[in-house]
């Protein structure tokens, strides 16, 4: 039987439109289940890395551009991948957000494949990859990261023309605290530029929507103003197409979290496309990405396709 991913449908994601999808290698599984519902990094990179031994800098028919400024701050980078020729125009920009509990985190992980793998395979589609670093707490608090996202959503409009990017197709991708913080943005229209804010679609990967487990370093600890920081109230009013995940082995807390915000978003008529992804992890299904495993990747893909 085709299975096909549909808007809050938690699907098995073994076919996409008739196509099947490489699923986790079995060694693979093993190892991600063995890490178990934690965030482990280091011990998921060594499961991951060495199908990446042949992806090194320069990149074959890929131009990188590290560390590009869209603020004053050291962390107000970007590096943005590209491909094709240098006078192609309209392309798609998807941009990566990190995670890392607004604290930690880092657009590129040191002597590892990610998350250049991801902006790799946006380029494989014909799209633009766009990596955002933005300002961590403790020593930035709410709201820095969200008017960091803001503050690169106006850039990116003025500038990603010249990358041969079209601003007005724009879609964010992030994962855990990255997922967090665009849904952040989204749900806050005090933080969108003077075209709003500037998006087509929204990919969503175990993020946390609703602030209710006790103070942060980002988020502060007043009751009041968890709620008000909480992003899934806003998100209600949202109407580009949004795609929530969470993974079959993740935190316990972002399988809840997605839940909660598929069914609110359902109960005020807003329904989100919904993916439960198998054998993954909080931090395995960013890292497939690239790979012969399509469990994520093919899922991510259509929905991008099928923005008008």
């Amino acid at each position: 039987m085709k299975i096909h991913i549909m808007a809050a449908t938690a699907v098995s994601l073994t076919m996409i439109s008739g196509t099947a999808l490489a699923q986790v290698p079995p060694d693979l599984a093993e190892g991600i289940r063995k890490i178990g519902q934690v965030v482990d990094t280091p011990n998921t990179v060594k499961l991951y890395a060495p199908l990446f031994r042949n992806q090194t800098e320069p990149y074959p028919n890929v131009t990188v551009a590290r560390d590009v400024a869209y603020g004053p701050d050291p962390l107000n980078k970007f590096d943005v991948f590209t491909s094709g020729p240098a006078t192609q125009s309209g392309k798609m920009a998807v941009v990566f957000v990190h995670g890392g509990g607004f604290e930690r985190g880092d657009k590129r992980q040191p002597g590892s494949p990610f998350y250049d793998n991801l902006m790799l395979w946006a380029t494989q589609q014909g799209m633009i990859g766009i990596n955002l670093n933005y300002r961590l707490a403790p020593k930035n608090t709410w709201p820095a990261a969200h008017e960091d996202m803001a503050a690169f959503m106006r850039w990116l409009q003025a500038n990603i023309a010249q990358y041969g990017g079209d601003s007005n197709r724009v879609v964010l991708w992030g994962q855990s605290a990255g997922a967090s913080l665009i849904a952040g943005y989204l749900a806050h229209p005090q933080f969108y530029g003077p075209k709003g804010h500037g998006v087509i679609g929204a990919v969503m990967n175990s993020g946390f929507y609703e602030n209710d487990r006790g103070g942060s370093a980002y988020f502060g600890s007043d009751p009041k103003e968890l709620q008000e920081r909480s992003a899934l109230e806003g998100m209600k009013k949202v109407t580009i197409p949004l795609f929530i995940s969470h993974t079959e082995v993740d935190l316990p807390d972002a399988i809840t979290q997605a839940d909660r915000a598929k069914k609110a978003l359902c109960d005020a008529g807003r329904c989100p496309t919904y993916a439960v992804f198998k054998d993954h992890s909080h931090i395995s299904q960013n890292y497939s990405v690239g790979t012969g495993d399509t469990s994520v990747s093919g899922p991510i893909l259509q929905f991008v396709r099928q923005i008008k």
